[in-house]
């Protein structure tokens, strides 16, 4: 691989892998390594952090220093190449037989298509092979400086946390949703506004209540009745929890939908397996979670917020 094309091509890739992660936070941590945080106890937002400071810097030496770029180009093949092949092996190992949907192979064939490429293009002889620099005592400083920077600016990006997500025995994405641990932040802070945006514009102002419920739920069409009844102005966001593909639906004497007068209705997407408790109450004050319930609903809607 040419110095120049190293020294322009390995840090455009690395940043354009910050950036992802930048914009979608937890859920782009690759799940092998998610695994491994959770193991190791770390945390997957820590581990995060770590990974894009390590991008940030491999970025900046690989631009920085002709000499570097080639060590930094060797390394980023083999992670790519190494990731794409956990992912891959993590798929194929999955629990069930159904067919895994096409978009779960989409992320590892790339990364390892990429790491294979990289790789296969700094085995080429190179004619002109880059010098071995000196260490001296400012390559030294100007390294630490860069790897401050870098671990500095990681440390204070906003990332949404990771939503936790696996393969359900019918090979669709389960995702587990813990919406106590949303107090306190908005909810594009706390990852649901990736699966319904809409919720981050329907919340910003006033107090809403986020009601996650399925049709086939009984408690659900009782707290509706009992919660939610009369005219509710907008001020409730009714939020449908499908059972997800593959999932067969018993039959219910339960109404087709809940009772809900001027509620906002919304769904999460029908394509993913969703692990959460209908029905779960959300209170959000002015754009950020207040109070979260599954048990006791008076906590987070007293009697006096029920219009009749």
């Amino acid at each position: 691989m040419n110095g120049l094309l190293r020294r322009i091509a390995i840090p455009a890739l690395l940043l354009t892998c910050v950036a992802i992660e930048w914009s979608r936070g937890g859920d782009s941590l690759p799940n092998w390594l998610a695994n491994l945080s959770v193991k190791t106890g770390a945390g997957s937002d820590k581990v995060l952090r770590i990974l894009i400071a390590l991008e940030l810097c491999g970025a900046m030496f690989a631009f920085l220093s002709s000499g570097l770029s080639h060590r930094v180009a060797w390394l980023t093949g083999i992670a790519f190449a190494f990731s794409g092949l956990a992912e891959l092996s993590a798929i194929i190992n999955a629990p069930g037989d159904a067919a895994v949907p096409a978009s779960m192979w989409i992320a590892p064939l790339v990364g390892l298509a990429i790491g294979a490429g990289t790789l296969a293009l700094l085995m080429r002889p190179n004619p002109t092979p880059a010098p071995r620099g000196r260490i001296s005592a400012l390559k030294v400083i100007g390294a630490v400086a860069v790897a401050a920077f870098a671990f500095g600016l990681a440390g204070r990006l906003e990332l949404a946390p990771r939503t936790n997500s696996r393969l359900s025995s019918s090979g669709a994405e389960a995702v587990v949703l813990n919406p106590s641990e949303w107090v306190g932040m908005t909810m594009a802070e706390s990852g649901i506004a990736r699966h319904v945006p809409s919720l981050t514009p329907l919340t910003m102002e006033g107090t809403k209540w986020v009601v996650f419920y399925s049709p086939t739920c009984g408690r659900c069409h009782e707290v509706f009745r009992t919660y939610f009844s009369g005219p509710q102005d907008g001020n409730v966001i009714a939020v449908l929890v499908p059972h997800g593909p593959g999932v067969k639906v018993l039959p219910s004497d339960q109404p087709a939908d809940v009772e809900c007068t001027g509620c906002e209705r919304v769904s999460l997407p029908d394509t993913k397996q969703w692990i959460i408790t209908p029905p779960t109450i959300v209170k959000v004050e002015n754009g950020r979670v207040t109070c979260v319930t599954s048990t006791d609903y008076d906590r987070c809607r007293t009697p006096a917020d029920v219009k009749q």
